[in-house]
């Protein structure tokens, strides 16, 4: 069992250190939160820039030669959505202190190289070298291009931005093209010197390491910064209003069908236990109602799941058909929610459901890195919780809850990739 301890850094900064001697390896991450409506593009270019150097380690053979004496450690960087902010996550992966020689404290070490990296990145002249933003400005493109490449996520993702396009998580992690284009080393430094300044901030150690010596580097890392976080915060619409239809073609064989629908939270923690189980019983393993009926009984697609977004009050169902099928298809989605509402599901269904949930938290156990991930992206709740108390929050649904939970459900917006690719095989 991992041992939970948080402990306050500065203003808005905190950090999470599960003792635990399960793992070989451990992890320290730090994840930055920001409204989703600065400089998005500056903010994720700055995570991948602060991961290529620092002042100590300024080029690749310097830095990895560091890492190499880390027992070979390894760096990490990423962007995501949490709700209506944009949180960018910078971690480092080490072998545990229990299997260093001579009884180093590599994970105390590896802390240093992230706060290093966090604090003093290679500066030229007190600023970003343009080199250094040229290189993330091409690949941050590739990466929006991959997303493009992938129809399944480029469907997803055109339905989340035509369903929310007047609100801030109608916008992509990466900032716009132009944007991306038109970055420079001053913006790329204005935005560092924002998020240290105003970024919701979490640490994440996990390990045999002392969190107490850990914790005493970052607060003094802190010292010189004058704090003042930024309130983060996102509009939940709980009940959608006409609904909205929007297809697009594409040279591909399967069309993907794409159905978003509000929740009816008002907030991210409105009985979002139920509605978690409730998206579950619907479109979630192979004992859910999408899977059972309209894949394996109606053999009307590929692939027909749904998933929950408690961060933003959104149930987005997605689905490969054949392009003649859509009608068919998005009739049979939604008779199955309103079996759903009703009540219509077996208890063994209803079990099904909690085992698989509680099985994928217990997995959150089974490396650092998820067990970094499961903490970190916690940083914005009021209140921490391990995997254990999610679990029991779900062992404590309802049948009926489920129900309750689906005739909240309402649907917004479909969108239609519609594939007109008729020979070869298709993309995905």
């Amino acid at each position: 069992m991992s041992d939970l301890r948080q402990i306050e850094i500065a203003q808005g900064v905190d950090l999470c250190a599960v003792k635990t001697d399960m793992f070989k390896t451990g992890r320290i991450s730090v994840t930055m939160a920001l409204p989703l409506g600065g400089d998005i593009a500056a903010n994720a270019a700055l995570v991948y820039i602060l991961r290529r150097s620092c002042a100590k380690y300024p080029d690749f053979t310097s830095l990895n030669g560091h890492l190499d004496e880390l027992y070979g450690a390894a760096l990490s960087a990423s962007v995501t959505k949490l709700g209506e902010a944009q949180t960018v996550n910078l971690s480092i992966s080490a072998i545990d202190d229990r299997f260093a020689l001579g009884g180093d404290s590599v994970l105390e070490s590896a802390a240093e190289l992230l706060l290093c990296m966090l604090f003093e990145p290679k500066l030229v002249d007190a600023n970003f070298t343009q080199e250094d933003v040229d290189i993330e400005k091409r690949l941050l493109l590739e990466r929006m291009l991959s997303e493009l490449d992938d129809k399944t996520v480029y469907a997803m993702r055109r339905c989340q931005e035509l369903m929310c396009a007047d609100e801030p998580f109608g916008q992509s992690r990466y900032g716009t093209r132009e944007d991306i284009l038109s970055l420079t080393p001053d913006r790329i430094y204005a935005a560092w010197k924002n998020m240290l300044a105003t970024a919701v901030i979490r640490f994440v150690a996990v390990g045999s390491a002392d969190a107490d010596e850990i914790a005493r580097s970052l607060k003094k890392r802190f010292e010189s910064i004058e704090r003042r976080p930024a309130a983060t915060s996102t509009r939940f619409i709980a009940e959608a209003g006409e609904m909205k239809y929007h297809s697009e073609e594409m040279a591909v064989k399967q069309g993907k069908l794409v159905m978003g629908f509000r929740a009816g939270m008002a907030r991210k923690d409105d009985y979002d236990s139920a509605m978690t189980v409730m998206c579950d019983v619907f479109g979630g393993g192979t004992y859910s109602k999408l899977f059972s009926h309209v894949r394996e009984k109606m053999s009307l697609c590929y692939y027909c799941s749904s998933r929950l977004d408690k961060e933003k009050g959104l149930m987005m169902v997605q689905s490969g058909i054949e392009t003649e099928n859509e009608e068919k298809a998005r009739a049979a989605i939604l008779e199955q929610l309103d079996a759903v509402r009703s009540g219509d599901f077996t208890s063994d269904t209803f079990n099904a459901s909690i085992m698989s949930i509680n099985e994928t938290l217990r997995s959150y156990d089974d490396s650092p890195e998820v067990l970094c991930q499961w903490y970190s992206m916690q940083l914005l709740e009021d209140v921490t919780k391990t995997t254990e108390e999610r679990m029991a929050e779900i062992n404590a649904v309802t049948q009926e809850q489920i129900s309750e939970a689906a005739n909240k459900v309402t649907l917004d917006t479909v969108f239609m990739l519609i594939g007109t690719k008729e020979d070869g095989e298709d993309e995905n």
